[in-house]
């Protein structure tokens, strides 16, 4: 699986922030100092400052949710389980019903069984 979202940073590349500035590795760290210390994900394509997170961080999240890194044995295998569980995600989200939606057509019920006892 390619990742489409996420990278891992490494420690020398540019990082592009999301108002187009150019921040050299030294002046990421400068900027974000835990960067140098610990394995930090950065957006993707060319790397860039959109996200920055802390991988820890991000497999304790998503296993809280329900991600199972069983089988991701090194940090771009969890990548790939956190971007498949997101894409999972993002999918029943498109295909289920929305809270205000259930709500509004509870309401539209409601209304119309009220004109009918009202006749």
């Amino acid at each position: 699986m390619a990742l489409k979202r996420y990278d891992i940073w490494d420690k020398t590349s540019d990082v592009v922030t999301p108002v187009g500035e150019v921040l050299t590795a030294e002046q990421w760290i400068e900027r974000y100092p835990i960067a140098a210390l610990i394995t930090t994900v950065c957006g993707q394509k060319p790397i860039n400052g959109s996200f920055f997170g802390v991988l820890g961080q991000m497999v304790s999240m998503y296993e809280q949710q329900g991600a199972d890194f069983s089988n991701a044995k090194t940090d771009i295998e969890k990548l790939e389980v956190i971007e498949a569980f997101e894409d999972a995600r993002n999918e029943e989200a498109k295909n289920s019903v929305s809270e205000e939606t259930r709500t509004a057509d509870a309401l539209e019920d409601l209304v119309v069984l009220t004109e009918l006892q009202n006749k």
